[in-house]
């Protein structure tokens, strides 16, 4: 049965100002965003795929992958618990586990490629089924609501670090227990 996973997060330092600009920028992009439920999707969409192509948005800590499992940093919270940012730092082989969102949630490829690989539910036996596995370059991003139906696999098949841009519907204290919902794969 799906069950919450706990992760660990990094949490960083302040950042440089050029950073801070961009940061900030996605920051107000998401917060407007967040405010209209009609263009939600397109709007983080968006400000997604204009941080991600910003060389300068992450600092060299945020860049830091870790060795047994992907790095998560926050690189920003809603002051009112309305969402956080993060950064994902895929080492070579480091894959997340097959799951939905207990939340909305979207991501964008800094720099890559990722291989995701997409699942649909087998609601008889309430597992995961593959669908299709696709590469993910940088610039890409996706958006999805909470629930069962989009079911994902994200990571990096690459020799080299990859780094994705992720936002959640939760406040920052959350992101560890209420985000993932890992679910067993239909053989």
């Amino acid at each position: 049965m799906a069950q919450l996973q706990p992760v660990s997060v990094e949490h960083s330092a302040a950042a440089p100002s050029r950073r801070a600009g961009s940061l900030g920028a996605l920051a107000v992009e998401i917060s407007l965003a967040c405010a209209d439920a009609v263009d939600m999707e397109p709007r983080i969409r968006a400000a997604l795929e204009r941080a991600a192509a910003d060389p300068d948005l992450l600092t060299a800590e945020q860049r830091e992958p870790k060795e047994d499992c992907y790095a998560r940093h926050v690189v920003y919270s809603d002051p009112f618990g309305r969402f956080t940012i993060l950064a994902i730092v895929w080492g070579a082989g480091q894959f997340s586990p097959t799951h939905a969102h207990d939340t909305w949630c979207a991501y964008a490829v800094h720099d890559g490629p990722l291989r995701e690989t997409v699942y649909a539910l087998d609601a008889t036996r309430s597992k995961a089924k593959p669908i299709c596995t696709t590469v993910r370059n940088p610039g890409y991003s996706c958006f999805a609501g909470a629930g069962l139906e989009q079911i994902h696999r994200l990571g990096n098949a690459g020799t080299t670090p990859a780094i994705s841009i992720h936002v959640y519907g939760v406040e920052r204290q959350r992101i560890s227990t209420h985000v993932n919902r890992v679910l067993e794969i239909a053989e």
